[in-house]
């Protein structure tokens, strides 16, 4: 088993994730988290250099509230060129709200740059409420609504700062097929208040199966669409990665 770990972790091309499968409280009181990281290199015919990283701390008292926060960056070059820089920062609070059990409220705050959107800064502050519906064998549903205050600071002073209020939407779906695997699905609609056709929506599709003992290997797909990104930058972004995550 060691030899196919290290086989698996030679083999992959790894990237840094956030795991975008919801948190409920009661799930794992008590401190928990995990750890994510790879380092890529390539010489000969390629020249390429990938390190990520990321860390998540969790908090749950079983009963009244959930905390964590992610700390993710990523870095890469190829032939001498920088072509990934970037970091995210993200703090949650879920808390129940007014002792009805499928309804949670929730607080964020989240500090995020990336070199290749001309992001310097962008910071969130916001909250809303989340409505979980527990269906059993068929999975966990789950709907959130709220805002946030968003303040970018862009690398070229052709883009000036923004500062903006959102409103904050989001679909969620999960569903574990034993202990070993679980597939989950997360869409965010977030329009600025000022001006709805000014939007961002994100979509992610995530599987994590169980490899051996406390360490998995992690599959996702994102689409994301920013209508009104800095000047000269693509509004549309697809990506795929896969991932080894390793939980405490």
């Amino acid at each position: 088993m060691k030899f196919f770990i290290l086989y698996v972790l030679s083999a992959l091309q790894l990237f840094a994730v956030i795991t975008i499968a919801p948190v409920n409280i009661g799930d794992k009181k008590g401190y928990s988290g995990m750890i994510k990281g790879s380092l890529e290199t390539k010489r000969g015919n390629s020249d390429v250099d990938n390190y990520a990283g990321g860390i998540r701390i969790q908090y749950d008292d079983g009963k009244d509230y959930t905390v964590w926060s992610d700390a993710v960056f990523a870095y890469g070059q190829a032939s001498g060129e920088t072509n990934t820089n970037k970091t995210y920062i993200h703090l949650r609070l879920v808390h129940t709200f007014l002792d009805i059990k499928e309804i949670n409220s929730e607080g964020f705050l989240q500090s995020e740059t990336n070199e290749f959107t001309n992001v310097k800064r962008r910071l969130i502050l916001g909250g809303g409420l989340r409505y979980h519906k527990d269906m059993k064998k068929y999975g966990n549903l789950y709907f959130g609504l709220g805002a946030f205050v968003e303040n970018i600071e862009y690398l070229t002073a052709i883009n000036p700062s923004e500062y903006n209020l959102r409103l904050n939407s989001y679909m969620s779906y999960t569903k574990s097929f034993n202990k070993q695997s679980k597939l989950s699905y997360v869409l965010y609609y977030q329009p600025k208040v000022t001006y709805i056709s000014d939007y961002i929506l994100s979509s992610g599709l995530e599987l994590e199966v169980l490899i051996y003992e406390k360490l998995y290997v992690n599959f996702m797909f994102y689409y994301d669409v920013d209508t009104q990104p800095a000047i000269g930058i693509e509004d549309t972004d697809v990506s795929q990665r896969t991932s080894l995550i390793y939980k405490f």
